[in-house]
């Protein structure tokens, strides 16, 4: 492998910031060479093949969290410097996988590691790799405040060999699981999940638990509406049947189709009560439903953890759950506001199409998404989440959640099946 320069970007914030609760995510590497088929990355003009790579620069992470962490009262704070300053958990492996084969060269992502080891730092590793096995990782995040994360798209092998090109396959992937179990809370992500397997879902999911993991997230597959066809083709092919008859609805978010919204509710209430039933957690991962399960950090599933308080929850999705939580039947903008977030530019993180003229910082980006909210970015980007012709006293936007939705939300278990009656907080029009 031919090192190019630092990668400038290992340490960044993610474009899913309005709904992700860990926003905060850490690249060893400026390139993924396992190229999924579904990659999200790949399908959206990013990580291309591996020619000219850029690495992390594991002293400059060392530097930034020492600032970070020790500098106090200092107003030119980035919002990644305020974000490392109240211990947001960072996401190791947004983009590109840190145990790819090109850790065996240069091994960044076991030295950036033990960097956040001495920080103490709360991090969250996502990978599909089979490296972190080895004893030299293994005792790093034995010492370390981490969490890890196995990816799977199918748990057969001969279909992960299909869709999942050069990346371990998922028989592998178990035994990654069980290896880090014994140092570490391991979680499983079925993400993403093909549609049509509920039965065989049911069975990795408790092969899974058998396993060790103590969490399991599901993301239904989006198809890029740029390789739509291709992809459709493809995947089908690999899975032996027809998979578009789950798309028939056409259901856009951004860039790309989700899943039929009757299916993709059948399947996150079935799983979530084989998980509960297994004694593990369950997230719905799917954006739109993100609000409505009992795992506030996201898809994660580290709320709970001692040293993971500190998820990111200036979000959309944090707000509906606040007003869920009240049971209030509207979504009002003080559900938003009464969060923390950081101060300072973030044009640099907002794709050029999204950014606001005079609001380059992420209270007042959100404060202006929420007021022109659509299906792709906003309040009205989550299911049940509907509009009123009503606004606050300062004028912003206030939204019904609907009946659908607060069921959702008690089947899911983002409120407790005990929970009251929802009720308005002042007299909205129907």
């Amino acid at each position: 492998m031919a090192e190019n320069k630092d990668y400038r970007y290992s340490m960044s914030i993610t474009s899913q910031l309005p709904h992700c609760s860990l926003p905060l995510r850490l690249d060893s590497y400026s390139k993924c060479s396992y190229r999924c088929s579904y990659c999200f990355a790949k399908n959206r003009g990013g990580n291309h093949p591996p020619k000219g790579i850029k690495t992390i620069n594991y002293k400059s992470v060392d530097k930034l969290l020492c600032k970070s962490l020790k500098t106090e009262n200092d107003s030119t704070k980035t919002v990644i410097s305020q974000l490392l300053e109240n211990k947001t958990p960072i996401h190791f492996g947004g983009m590109s996988d840190p145990f790819m084969e090109y850790e065996e060269y240069g091994q960044k992502t076991l030295e950036t590691l033990k960097v956040l080891r001495d920080y103490h730092y709360p991090t969250i590793i996502s990978t599909k790799g089979t490296l972190i096995t080895k004893d030299e990782y293994l005792k790093v995040i034995s010492q370390s405040l981490v969490a890890t994360q196995v990816s799977f798209s199918s748990l057969d092998d001969k279909v992960s060999s299909l869709i999942e090109f050069n990346t371990p396959l998922p028989s592998e992937r178990l035994d990654v699981i069980k290896s880090l179990a014994a140092v570490c809370w391991v979680s499983a992500r079925l993400q993403p999940l093909i549609p049509g397997e509920l039965d065989s879902t049911i069975e990795a999911i408790k092969t899974l638990a058998k396993a060790g993991v103590k969490h399991i997230s599901v993301e239904l597959l989006k198809l890029p509406l740029t390789e739509y066809s291709k992809l459709t083709t493809q995947i089908s092919s690999a899975v032996g049947r027809e998979i578009e008859e789950y798309y028939s609805e056409r259901r856009l978010m951004g860039l790309e189709f989700l899943v039929n919204r009757e299916y993709a509710l059948l399947t996150h209430k079935e799983l979530s009560k084989v998980a509960w039933g297994l004694g593990i957690s369950y997230s719905s991962a799917d954006t739109d439903l993100l609000p409505y399960d009992s795992s506030d950090c996201c898809c994660s599933g580290v709320h709970e953890l001692p040293g993971f308080e500190n998820y990111y929850r200036y979000t959309f999705s944090q707000a509906i759950r606040n007003a869920l939580r009240e049971n209030s039947k509207l979504l009002m903008y003080e559900h938003l506001s009464c969060e923390w977030a950081p101060d300072g530019p973030i044009n640099q993180y907002v794709n050029s199409k999204s950014r606001v003229e005079d609001a380059n910082n992420i209270i007042g980006w959100m404060a202006a998404k929420w007021n022109s909210s659509t299906k792709s970015i906003g309040p009205l980007a989550f299911y049940g989440i509907e509009e009123t012709e009503c606004y606050d006293n300062n004028g912003m936007k206030i939204y019904r959640i609907s009946n659908k939705a607060f069921e959702l939300a008690l089947q899911l278990g983002a409120i407790p099946k005990t929970a009251t009656k929802a009720k308005d907080k002042m007299l909205i029009p129907n």
